[in-house]
């Protein structure tokens, strides 16, 4: 048994090296491409389409998939959504050696990319917890928050660099390389248990029927779908403001400063890290609620104060204080879920959080782009006394109508937040075993 142990342990730290290394290619890519749509477009609406058609294509087929992913091999399905990920960054860089890389091609690609990540999510989350034991969840959150600041901080100063030596089809060659890194860790070197049936084709009917068992899991265990529920909410609050408009926000308050966007995504990442080490040598709660709800507090007042924000400093110290509260609200409500929901249900359950999460985040992007270009950012360029009181709280100019719909967001979020957290089977979630 320690053998074996020590073997899934093995196994879970080569997963996760090659996969910390492809994310890491992966984001630089994203960062760089948003500059590049902005820059190219200047509206909000420009880089908000992008995850808006990753975010459709995911809703749609996200359920099914986490279905698919719980009769399915699991390594199997990462194996094809990795090389699915590695075509389109080629098509991309493709497209632009060519100097024929537009919008829409980007559009086209991350609807490929928003199918692909309805399998790839829920079949990477139920690996974790096929190879870690149940008391080291937390720790090992704690340890992907760690890798995933770590990420977020070498991202701006890497894409930076890269991008004014290299330029986009360089950071695009380091994106495929990092592919290539994980795919072959993964096919040869990890072994993943897994919970499948005899029958590896996965029928229709069969499919049907693990949805209709996953909505009556629900119906029987509703704190969980009351967790899921404020998880969307939480969700579509930074959907509707700092997912889809820190960069505007920022580049608009700046004059494109681009340098500006990589410092403070940098802090962004260091408040992440700091509290990704914090919940790695902590001693585990036994209220997680609590928890979450410090984390995700934390993540609400600092998007309030962002749209408040007038430089550099004062974003750099909001997003390091709001992005402390970011490990610790997902690590929590992630252990929560592995705690109260069987393996066998949990690629549906982490599915059905991508679903429904996927159901708000395309109008919470489409939404705030709206408002930010028609309504908010025309609406504070009057010189009105609302306008002129609003000034005192969001400043005036270009980029103030987007520093209003984040204060909104964020004050909204919060009201949400007290409201959900006094849900009587929610507060179960800490108190009994959820079968």
């Amino acid at each position: 048994m320690t053998k074996r142990r020590e073997s899934h342990i093995r196994d879970f730290a080569l997963l996760f090296t090659g996969q910390t290394v492809s994310q890491l290619g992966t984001n630089m890519t994203s960062f760089a491409l948003i500059i590049w749509v902005y820059t190219k477009n200047g509206q909000v609406m420009a880089s908000s389409l992008l995850a808006i058609c990753s975010a459709i294509p995911y809703l749609i087929v996200s359920l099914f998939g986490g279905a698919i992913v719980d009769n399915a091999n699991k390594k199997k399905i990462m194996l094809i959504c990795d090389s699915i990920a590695a075509i389109c960054s080629f098509v991309i860089l493709s497209c632009f050696m060519s100097g024929i890389l537009e919008l829409w091609i980007l559009c086209v690609v991350n609807i490929i990319s928003g199918f692909m990540n309805a399998f790839q999510n829920p079949a990477s989350q139920v690996a974790v917890s096929l190879l870690v034991s149940q008391k080291d969840y937390a720790r090992v959150g704690g340890l992907q928050s760690v890798a995933g600041s770590v990420i977020g901080i070498l991202t701006p100063v890497l894409a930076a660099g890269v991008l004014s030596s290299g330029g986009l089809g360089l950071i695009i060659v380091i994106d495929l390389g990092t592919f290539l890194f994980a795919f072959i860790t993964l096919l040869l070197f990890v072994r993943i248990p897994d919970i499948v049936k005899e029958d590896q084709n996965v029928a229709f009917n069969e499919i049907a029927g693990s949805i209709k068992e996953a909505a009556s899991y629900l119906k029987t265990n509703q704190g969980i779908l009351v967790l899921l529920s404020m998880y969307s909410v939480l969700e579509f609050m930074g959907a509707i403001s700092f997912d889809s408009m820190y960069s505007p926000l920022i580049l608009a308050r700046t004059g494109n400063d681009e340098m500006a966007v990589g410092t403070i995504a940098a802090f962004m990442a260091a408040g992440c890290l700091a509290a990704s080490i914090m919940l790695t040598v902590m001693k585990q709660p036994q209220r997680k609620l609590s928890m979450m709800y410090l984390g995700s507090f934390m993540c609400l007042v600092g998007i309030t104060l962002f749209g408040m924000g007038r430089n550099i400093e004062q974003w750099c110290v909001v997003v390091f204080f709001g992005c402390f509260g970011a490990p610790i609200y997902s690590t929590y409500q992630t252990v929560i879920l592995r705690e109260k929901v069987p393996t066998s249900m949990q690629g549906r359950m982490f599915s059905l959080q991508g679903m429904i999460t996927g159901m708000l985040a395309p109008v919470g992007y489409l939404s705030g782009a709206l408002l930010a270009d028609y309504i908010c950012e025309p609406f504070m360029q009057k010189n009105g006394k609302v306008q002129q009181l609003l000034s005192v709280f969001v400043g005036q100019g270009k980029g103030s109508g987007i520093g209003l719909i984040f204060v909104a967001a964020g004050l909204t979020g919060i009201l949400f937040l007290v409201v959900l957290s006094q849900n009587r089977k929610i507060k179960e979630l800490d108190e009994v075993e959820i079968l």
